[in-house]
């Protein structure tokens, strides 16, 4: 079997990385996967719309198969309002379950097959973008959290405005309601506070409120360098941030902050720098004094006085092994942290009492002067005179007399004369003139 040759005005390099294809008989066209559309960087317009008669529920057609046979068709009483616009659509759902007809949200009085949506390119490409990062995370916490429900809700006021904020995502796991917010660009304190004003009327006091920041985002991550810690005795490094005046307030008024990275997500806890105030019996000075700094740490909220805040790593899959939407292994590592503070304050002190009950340069020298002069070989003892005077006592006792020095060396020889008999000696005096 012979094949014919390849287009000419295909190049080598493209040719390389095809596969051979027989060109006898007629074409075939290559059969568009299904995975394709929904790996689509930016959501269709047409599946998505803001459901006023579900308490602003953001229905994603790709996402909820169950859309065409739970939700009525049609306008439903200007149900149905546009993400980007504002403007009511039109439900297009199948007409019956076999018919294949693919289910896709068109405003109304367009026809079908066209799109009068009202906003700008720009805005719409903006509404895109929000609702692309906060649908990814969705899709990474429906695996962390099998059995979960989650949903991407807004104000229904919102509809067709520029919303500071993406959507939130509403997880509900059992008896728990956890909101979750996926900011983009630059929060302002007004801003913040109203979204967190507004989550507690609706959801409650009790409600979770996480804010996941994206931890490539130089909006929302000021890096300042690393800290080395030791929670149970391993040594780990961890990244240090800056927080933003709006993360402060949120950790102020009781939310949680983190950023994700892939699939990791980081928690940060507060760091304060200072110095162990000086108790009773202790000497920080010399090379205890850089021992008296250090810092100390607030979990599982920074503390607003925090200079910056350390950050865990652990993985987003972490969050489905406990209930509550809870983080314990974040939690387990900055309880050991403080655990380990307290045992690095109580070593430190330890040493600085220790260098308080050090004698002292002129102490430790003073008795050995002393000595030197009681048994110097070459220095002699003190003249009366250099003595002070002591008053007299008479019980006191008797002083001993100074031991003079020993000579050094061996005792030297004196010389004496011979000695020599002679008779005379043993006359009498007289007679030996």
């Amino acid at each position: 079997m012979t094949h014919q040759a390849l287009p000419t005005q295909l190049s080598a390099t493209t040719a390389s990385h095809r596969p051979s294809v027989p060109t006898t008989g007629p074409a075939i066209p290559a059969k568009r996967s299904r995975l394709a559309r929904f790996s689509s960087k930016l959501p269709r317009m047409s599946e998505l719309a803001i459901d006023t008669g579900d308490a602003g529920r953001v229905i994603d057609l790709r996402r909820e198969p169950d859309a065409a046979s739970r939700l009525p068709r049609g306008k439903a009483g200007g149900r149905y309002r546009c993400c980007a616009c504002g403007g009511t659509l039109i439900f297009s759902g199948p007409a019956t379950p076999t018919s294949g007809f693919t289910p896709r949200f068109r405003h109304d009085g367009s026809t079908p097959g066209s799109d009068l949506c009202t906003a700008p390119a720009p805005h719409q490409a903006d509404v895109q973008a929000d609702l692309t990062v906060v649908l990814h995370l969705r899709d990474q916490l429906v695996h962390a959290l099998p059995g979960a429900s989650i949903c991407l809700q807004i104000d229904p006021q919102l509809a067709g405005q520029h919303w500071p904020l993406p959507p939130a995502l509403i997880v509900r796991r059992g008896n728990d309601v956890i909101v979750i917010e996926r900011p983009r660009r630059l929060l302002t304190t007004a801003a913040t506070e109203v979204r967190l004003r507004t989550v507690r009327n609706r959801h409650g006091e009790n409600v979770k409120h996480w804010w996941f920041f994206d931890r490539a985002d130089t909006l929302h991550y000021d890096p300042a360098g690393t800290v080395s810690v030791r929670p149970h005795g391993k040594p780990l490094t961890h990244d240090k941030v800056r927080p933003t005046p709006t993360q402060r307030q949120i950790t102020a008024a009781g939310g949680a902050v983190c950023w994700i990275t892939k699939d990791t997500v980081l928690f940060p806890y507060g760091g304060h720098p200072g110095t162990y105030p000086v108790q009773e019996g202790e000497d920080w000075s010399g090379e205890l004094e850089s021992w008296s700094r250090d810092w100390k740490i607030s979990y599982p909220y920074p503390a607003d006085a925090a200079a910056w805040w350390g950050l865990v790593p652990v993985p987003l899959l972490a969050f489905g092994t406990h209930t509550g939407f809870r983080p314990a292994p974040a939690f387990q590592i900055m309880t050991a942290l403080a655990v380990a503070e307290r045992g690095r304050e109580k070593h430190r002190r330890s040493r600085a009492r220790d260098n308080a009950q050090r004698p002292t340069a002129a102490q430790h020298h003073a008795p050995a002067s002393q000595g030197n002069e009681q048994t110097s070989p070459t220095r002699p003892p003190a003249a009366p005179a250099d003595r002070p005077e002591q008053s007299p006592n008479p019980t006191a006792a008797p002083t001993a007399a100074p031991i003079p020095p020993q000579p050094a060396g061996p005792p030297l020889r004196v010389a004496t004369q011979p000695f020599r008999f002679h008779w005379r000696s043993l006359l009498p005096r007289r007679w030996q003139r």
